[in-house]
């Protein structure tokens, strides 16, 4: 691994893998164990993708750990679930692409413990009928951790800081890349079998997110902004057809969450080795919970967003100055609604969603207000400020131990706004109007001290938007015939399945990852 000298602008491999995250990395490993010759290429100067910066959860069906807890547990299953979920949401769904999920998210399992990434015993996550939620122990960076050293040890060539611009093709069939090399020259790879696209969602790309998902969301930023589309891209200039997904709407993309520490939390230092994992997965399964929850909880106060059940009780989203923005509960902007006494168009509405509107504000940040009595509401279960689903949930104190920068407070209201930087003027006329309008005073905030968790921002997680494939990952034109060398796993060769729930975005990129690497091995040169 490392820089391409100047010299070598001519590379020559079976497979090329466009894209280092899980899927592409998954894709290298299996393809290299068939003796493939295979070069990987990655934009970013490490390998990672959005697979490090997930909550690190798997949904599958049929999981060697599954079967040992005595979960009985299948594919079809699994499948059915999925059909139902989204039927239920009015969500178009590729039954083909769904299966190959289901089928092969148990072996992604099998192959990632076989590298040393250690999971929790499967736990449930409703409405899953079975226990199939798989949680990595004791991070995500733990799938790049053995995935990377598994590619290194079958004699993957890994080049970080080198992106895809082109592919190349001859007679009509995929024959290889053209890259960027760190030095900035032209970098030629021939790839005699197949290349795999992994090269992630269309997330930071706006005028992608505008054609191919929603309107509105010019302003939210990605979370990962290495994932521009570049597959998406480079395929659809050789004929690929890039399949639009509207009905998640920019409401649905655009995520809430608080914004990470400024430091790595100890817990995030762990090494990421089998040992220290198998040990903090005993911990885990026999330790009083009471004393794993602060631990746990460090890890995923790191990573989460604030829950709906806050602003359903009274908490208000306001912004840097202390002023309300937007119906928390997804509504069109409250300032706009009223007298006026105007219809709005599901568009118009969506793009008036909290979600959207938060990125629109200074500095793009905002703040969830409440009172003393919402606090004791949301300091025990049934009440939760987030939660990591079948992990753990996070209440107040939760927040105000391992978050302590997003936790302030005040006797006062003119206290809280001097503590986190309000105007209190604005502050308090909000929180005023905003009781008057209220038809439950119990959700009124009244009750000092008052409190200010935050900030938060709002992030477009991952985008639904995918090159068509077939049932073997291999991409389409726009006419819908083969590609011929070219296979697409990950957010790339999303085309038409959706990811619906905890742990299938991951659970997609592993297995989509495994059978496009097996795949393009196999392909005849």
């Amino acid at each position: 691994m490392g820089d391409t000298p100047a010299s070598a602008r001519n590379l020559k491999a079976d497979v090329v893998v466009i894209g280092g995250g899980g899927s592409g990395m998954m894709a290298a490993c299996e393809a290299a164990k068939t003796g493939a010759r295979v070069i990987l290429l990655e934009k970013d100067v490490r390998v990672g993708g959005t697979t490090a910066l997930s909550v690190g959860s798997i949904m599958a069906a049929g999981s060697d750990l599954q079967k040992r807890e005595g979960i009985q547990d299948t594919p079809a299953a699994h499948a059915e679930d999925l059909a139902a979920v989204a039927r239920k949401f009015g969500i178009e769904d590729n039954a083909g692409l769904r299966k190959l999920f289901t089928e092969n998210s148990a072996e992604s399992i099998r192959l990632l413990r076989e590298m040393g990434v250690v999971f929790t015993d499967p736990m449930p996550q409703p409405p899953h009928r079975a226990s199939r939620l798989h949680q990595i122990i004791p991070g995500s960076r733990s799938y790049i951790h053995h995935l990377e050293r598994r590619c290194i040890e079958l004699g993957v060539d890994i080049h970080a800081a080198t992106p895809a611009k082109a592919l190349i093709a001859t007679g009509g069939r995929i024959t290889g890349v053209e890259a960027m090399a760190p030095d900035g020259g032209t970098l030629r790879i021939e790839a005699s079998r197949a290349v795999v696209l992994a090269s992630g969602d269309v997330a930071g790309n706006a005028d992608l997110l505008r054609t191919y998902a929603a309107d509105g969301l010019e302003h939210v930023e990605p979370i990962n902004p290495v994932c521009a589309g570049d597959g998406h891209t480079m395929a659809a200039a050789i004929g690929a057809k890039i399949l639009a997904r509207r009905d998640f709407g920019a409401a649905g993309l655009a995520q809430i969450r608080f914004i990470p520490p400024a430091r790595r939390t100890w817990i995030q230092s762990v090494p990421p080795n089998r040992l220290v994992a198998g040990t903090m997965k005993l911990a885990l399964k026999y330790l009083p919970a009471a004393l794993l929850r602060p631990f746990v909880l460090s890890y995923l106060t790191a990573t989460l967003g604030p829950d709906r059940g806050l602003f359903e009780n009274g908490a208000l989203l306001v912004n840097k100055h202390g002023a309300r923005f937007a119906d928390e509960l997804g509504g069109p902007n409250f300032n706009d609604v009223g007298s006026h006494g105007r219809s709005t168009t599901a568009a118009d509405a969506d793009s008036r969603a909290p979600s959207v509107q938060l990125a629109r504000q200074p500095d793009k940040v905002g703040y969830l207000v409440f009172d003393e009595k919402l606090r004791r509401k949301f300091s025990a279960w049934p009440h939760f400020v987030s939660t990591a689903p079948g992990v753990a949930y996070a209440f107040m104190d939760d927040y105000r131990r391992t978050r302590p920068d997003l936790f302030q407070t005040g006797a006062t209201l003119d206290e809280l706004a001097a503590s986190v930087g309000f105007d209190a003027a604005t502050l308090k006329a909000n929180i005023a109007d905003s009781n008057e309008r209220r038809t439950d005073a119990s959700k009124s905030l009244t009750e000092g001290p008052y409190y200010a968790l935050g900030p938060v921002k709002s992030w477009v997680l991952v985008t639904p938007v995918g090159l068509a494939v077939s049932d073997r990952l291999e991409v389409l034109t726009e006419g819908g015939s083969v590609i011929p060398g070219l296979y697409a796993a990950g957010g790339v060769g999303q085309g038409g399945f959706s990811i619906t729930g905890h742990g299938h975005g991951l659970g997609w990129a592993f297995a989509s990852g495994l059978v496009a690497g097996r795949n393009a091995a196999a392909t005849q040169a």
